[in-house]
């Protein structure tokens, strides 16, 4: 995730090429107070329908306003987006990419409006905990985290155990709440022969390293290494490489895992083969499909967990119906239609959990929801510099083949604070 720093004039420098790109655009009848202008690019999810359904309450709401939908895609709005919100065509209302070089860079511009005033208004500065809302918060510089407020999420998504409860009854044991227990867990199971899934070859062993990193760790912590806001404390990531290294030793996982994707990892638990492994929620609808077995989720002991909430919905500062954007916003942040987003498969951050009868969102919220109460979202661990995924995945290749915790902490802090100190120049 590297910093965009644009400036206003860079960004109508562009404005006339990039409408052009953005083909559709050239034909919008201009917003105007009886033109209500909204894009998204959700199409066929749960975000899609659960938006649309409050965009056609919101028009019965005001039957002299026409609304004016238009499905962009997150292509058009990552190339050419911010050029769009600086001229004549911007929406009144638009799902954005959450991120310093998108929503960022639109802020820093002066191209979205500064969310306080409607916050209060309707509560949502109360309403979402911190960890969601500092997806819509930037500074003076374009920096996600804090400042002012741009954005607003609406719904979320992150990692956890998902484990067979048939083969946890089978074994003997019951869901952990906390690393010792988690330890003592896999230690039983290792015990009558069974062993985690774990893709230790590819993305599986960065989330796996970063699920115990965070945790041992606090906000504070995530905004230090997450938001560069001040020095890292290594040791959470001591923690996390050498737990991956004792497990490894201990045979809590296949001896050969460094060489199993985390396809066929998951595959393999949601035939059954394995009675737990970690994973997101993007897993959730594949193993409601492919499990023939009962199986649940829960938060990986300790105090934060592996997750973010999704992107935005933003006012362009060239809307002409700033207080219908804003009530749109308040309609989707309702529980009546937070409810609507879970039912419809979908992960809301402040959904009436009773009133959620998906069964696959039933699973998957009950965590979240946890989570969220508990302002427990940490992000993802590849987003503070550019490039770092890459690293982050072979040095855990590496630790889980050889059990080295040492050189898995050297190599990742040395290209971290190579990569920070490149951005803060």
């Amino acid at each position: 995730m590297k910093f965009n720093k644009k400036t206003g004039a860079r960004v109508a420098a562009t404005a006339v090429a990039a409408a052009l790109a953005m083909g559709s655009l050239a034909g919008c009848a201009p917003a105007g107070s009886d033109t209500f202008t909204v894009w998204w690019y959700e199409k066929d999810t749960a975000m899609a329908k659960t938006w649309d359904a409050a965009l056609k309450e919101l028009g019965k709401n005001h039957p002299n306003v026409k609304i004016k939908f238009e499905l962009k895609t997150w292509d058009q709005i990552q190339k050419a987006g911010n050029a769009i919100l600086d001229s004549d065509k911007a929406p009144d209302l638009a799902e954005w990419n959450k991120g310093n070089a998108t929503a960022g860079a639109a802020a820093q511009a002066g191209l979205l409006v500064d969310l306080k005033d409607y916050a209060a208004k309707y509560g949502w500065d109360t309403k979402l905990p911190s960890s969601a809302k500092l997806y819509g918060q930037y500074d003076d510089k374009g920096i996600m985290g804090t400042g002012n407020l741009y954005g607003i999420p609406s719904y979320g998504e992150y990692v956890s155990w998902f484990y067979n409860k048939d083969l946890f009854a089978k074994y003997g044991v019951t869901v952990p709440t906390t690393p010792a227990e988690l330890d003592t867990v896999l230690a039983t199971l290792k015990s009558k022969g069974a062993i985690q899934a774990f893709g230790g070859g590819s993305y599986q062993n960065v989330h796996m390293a970063y699920a115990l990193a965070v945790s041992q760790a606090d906000q504070q912590w995530v905004q230090n290494f997450q938001l560069l806001k001040g020095e890292v404390d290594w040791t959470k990531w001591e923690y996390a490489a050498n737990k991956i290294a004792e497990w490894r030793a201990a045979g809590y996982f296949e001896k050969k895992a460094s060489g199993i994707s985390a396809d066929d990892a998951v595959a393999a638990f949601q035939a059954g083969k394995y009675p737990l492994i970690l994973g997101g929620t993007w897993l959730d609808q594949t193993t409601a499909d492919k499990a023939k077995f009962d199986w649940g989720k829960f938060q990986n002991p300790g105090t934060l967990s592996v997750g973010s909430a999704g992107n935005l919905l933003v006012i362009p500062s060239k809307s002409k119906n700033k207080d219908l954007a804003a009530e749109f916003i308040d309609l989707v942040l309702s529980t009546k239609y937070q409810n609507m987003l879970g039912n419809e498969g979908g992960l809301p951050l402040l959904a009436d959990q009773a009133a959620l009868t998906n069964p696959v969102t039933q699973k998957s919220y009950t965590v979240f929801d946890a989570i969220v109460k508990a302002d427990g979202l940490a992000m993802y661990p590849d987003w503070p510099v550019p490039g770092y995924f890459d690293v982050q995945l072979a040095a855990g290749t590496k630790l889980v083949a050889d059990g080295d915790a040492a050189a898995y902490v050297k190599t990742i802090k040395d290209f971290y604070d190579k990569g920070k100190a490149d951005l803060q120049q």
